[in-house]
This record gives C-alpha cells, structure tokens and sequence, in this order.
C-alpha cells in the first residue's frame, strides 16, 4: 500500500486530454516508467540504520534527470545524505545512507526522473521505512552461526479427507540466519543470481534475522522467483564483514502433504489422557529426513529440524502428554514434512537447505468428564464377517454389545476391551453373516 499516492481530478483530466490527443490527431502515447520494487520494502520496519535503499525501475532511466530525497519524519524533518550508484543497465539505483540512518526513525523516500526519451516516471515515487532501534544484538540459544534458505508449501486440512492448498498463502521462500552472542551485526542481506540485495530484517528473537516471501499464488512464478541457485549472505558488522553462500540444490524434490489420519478423534480429545496424533507415512520419507509437530500458542513442539530428538521422516504419530490442553478448549496446528541439506562448516557456521510442505489443522477438546464413542469404517471384512471400528481416547475401556432388536435388556456382550496406547479399536463379528439383521452399540467400561 502506498499511502502517499494520490489521484485527483486534474490527473484524471490530463489523462483524458492525451486520450482524446491521441484519438483525433494520431500521436503515439509511451508508457511512463515505473518503480517495479524497493529494498527495504514500503511499510517495512526494523530496517538497519547502514541499509541502502535499492530502486528497480521497469526500464532504463536517464541518471543525470533521476533524483531521490530522503527524508526524516523526526523533528525539525531534515533531508538526509545519501550517496548513489546505478547499475543493471541504469535500471537499478542503490542509495546508501552518508552516514547511517537515524536509529528509530520513519524515513520516507520520493523519487523523480524520466527515462532517456523524457518521459516522466509514474507512481508509485514515494514510500517509507522504520529504522531499528537497536542492532541486530545476540541469540543467547543459537550454539553457532547458522544460515538458511527454505522453500515450503502450505496446506490445510479441515476433514478426513485429503488436505487442500492455502488459498491465500500457498507458497512461501524463507530466509533466516541467527547471530549467536557474543557476535553482533549492523546489516544482513540476501542475494541470489541477478537479483538486487535483499536486506533481512530482525525478528523478535534478538539476534535472529529474516526474510519472509509468502506473496504467490501461483506455483511456477513462484519456483522462477526462488531457483535452486547459490544464495549469498552479507553480514555486516562494526569490526568485521562476512559473507557466506548456501546452495539451495535442484535435487531437494518437494515433500508431499502431511494428512492426519485420526482427524475426527483431534476434535474431541479427552484433556485428561495422553492423545497420539497420527499421519500418513511420509512418502519417500526417511531416517536421513525430517518431521515437526507443533500445536500453536506454545502449547507443544517436538524437536525441530537439527536438534536432539527431532523426529525423523519415518515418524507417523507423536503423543500429546496428558495435561496439554485445557478442557473445552479449541486450538490450531501443524505437520510439516522436510527434505533437507545441512552442512557444518567446522567452528564457522552452519548451512542448512530444505524444502518442506506444512499441514495446518485444528483441534478441540471436551470437559474431560466423558467421552462418547466415535464409531468409524463399519463394512465386511470378509465374507460373513462384519467389522467397525471405534475412535476413542487411549487405555479407554469399551465394550461392544450387539442385538436382533433395538429392545431395552436385549443387548449381548460382543467385546471388553481396553485400547492401550492405541486411539482406535477394531470389533469384527463372523455371526453378522448368519442373522437377518444385527445391531452394535459401544458403550465405555467401567
């Protein structure tokens, strides 16, 4: 959004004026260059204070007729310095602070300029940023310095049935890295094949700096956007520069969707007992591969990819310990499936690639007093054998009855049984076959 775009009357009318120029005398309108992107981005804040402003127009600009002023909106508003380079065929213009930026302040740009044929650029030609109010600072928990790309699909899963892309986010690149204390730094960015530096910017972990692109809807602009390629980070500091490359390879092959496979039973889970939260095999999946559980809110995490007990990708359930959640309560989270590349660069840093596909779903629980029984998948088994199956809590008492008739008294034991850590139970009956018709209920034990 640009806040500082305005369209007026008189606009609309010089518009219309060449419209009608064009239509009774013959001439040949042009369109006017545009600002196609910035770095930061408009509204974008926690900008370091050494972080240049880099301009990508649609097409080439005449340099000596391209001006920038920058602005701080702090009082008495100066004008601040900035020195220029332009590059990429005079598409793109890099204005660095001279010196760094006021720390804490809202900056705002404005751009004027036209191309070598004197047409004048067109909106947007302002924006503005916030500068952090400190430096990146230190993760306490990070070990070593480490540095990420990633590549993720998002799904959500809302019935037993197969989960279905996000309809607003569905594809998203994600960079980050973690300083680990004491190391600091004033400016981090990213920087792939011909693409301009893309400055990170500092999450609320201190130390821990991102760069978050969840923008596309579709799926080949997307992969175009962000190739297997090297990406290279440029950490900057007061005492020292570094910079390091991770490859994203081509080999990493996109995970398939996770999907629950005891969904209907996540909807009604006693908070009083453990709950195994269960998915289908990871397909081509892995000891060498990764899975993460998360129930948002900080409610519940397994380990995440690279450390200790981290499940693998031959996991297909987790238990929820008893106590988790709270009774009547309704939460949401998420499976993700990875294949990924981690390289230790000795004492250094480390290196980490990956490419994972997210299931996001919800879960609620009752007042953990009762539980009613969920029976699921009756049919034959064989012939003259029937069988059904039950969702429910684990080490939950059942017992299965059956009946020729629907009458008060009638009802035969089938089965008691306990479920032990499983949350289902599977009842057959080879008597179905020889009676006319039969009825099952299930009842908790006592």
């Amino acid at each position: 959004m640009n806040l500082f775009r305005c369209l007026t009357v008189g606009g609309c009318l010089v518009r219309l004026l060449a419209v009608a120029c064009l239509l009774l005398g013959g001439w040949s309108a042009q369109a006017a260059p545009t600002i196609v992107s910035t770095v930061p981005a408009n509204m974008a804040s926690g900008v370091s204070p050494t972080a240049a402003i880099v301009f990508t127009f649609s097409e080439a600009m005449n340099p000596s007729a391209t001006t920038v002023e920058v602005l701080d909106t702090a009082p008495p508003y100066p004008y601040l310095t900035t020195s220029s380079a332009w590059s990429g065929g005079d598409k793109v213009l890099t204005c660095s602070p001279a010196p760094s930026w006021p720390v804490g302040h809202m900056i705002i740009w404005m751009v004027t300029g036209e191309n070598p044929s004197g047409t004048t650029l067109g909106d947007p030609t302002e924006g503005m940023f916030t500068i952090a109010a400190t430096s990146t600072g230190c993760d306490t928990n990070a070990s070593m310095l480490s540095f990420t790309v990633s590549k993720g699909w998002m799904y959500e899963q809302a019935s037993t049935g197969a989960p279905a892309l996000n309809t607003s986010s569905p594809y998203c690149f994600l960079a980050c890295m973690s300083l680990p204390c004491p190391r600091n730094a004033t400016n981090v960015s990213l920087q792939w094949l011909a693409e301009p530096p893309h400055n990170m910017t500092l999450s609320p972990i201190p130390g821990h700096l991102t760069l978050t692109d969840c923008s596309y809807a579709n799926q080949a602009t997307f992969e175009a956007a962000y190739p297997p390629a090297d990406y290279t980070f440029n950490v900057q500091s007061t005492s020292s520069n570094q910079q390091v490359t991770v490859n994203l390879p081509s080999g990493l092959t996109q995970p398939a969707a996770p999907h629950l496979t005891n969904f209907l039973a996540a909807q009604s889970i006693n908070p009083a007992q453990p709950f195994v939260l269960g998915w289908d095999a990871f397909p081509g999946g892995t000891t060498a591969d990764c899975i993460y559980v998360e129930i948002y809110g900080g409610v519940f995490q397994t380990p995440a990819l690279g450390m200790a007990g981290a499940l693998n990708g031959t996991a297909t359930s987790v238990v929820i310990p008893a106590g988790t959640f709270e009774p009547n309560g309704h939460y949401s989270g998420c499976v993700s499936f990875y294949h990924y590349q981690m390289v230790t660069n000795g004492a250094s840093h480390i290196s980490l690639a990956y490419r994972g596909s997210t299931t996001e779903f919800s879960l609620s629980t009752g007042d953990g007093s009762a539980y009613c029984p969920v029976v699921t998948n009756a049919g034959w088994e064989a012939a003259r054998v029937f069988k059904f199956e039950v969702v429910c809590p684990i080490s939950q008492p059942l017992v299965a009855e059956w009946s020729t008739n629907l009458h008060a008294g009638q009802w035969q034991s089938l089965c008691t049984t306990n479920s032990g850590v499983y949350q289902r139970v599977k009842f057959s009956d080879p008597r179905a076959g020889a009676n006319a018709r039969l009825f099952y209920r299930v009842r908790t034990g006592q």
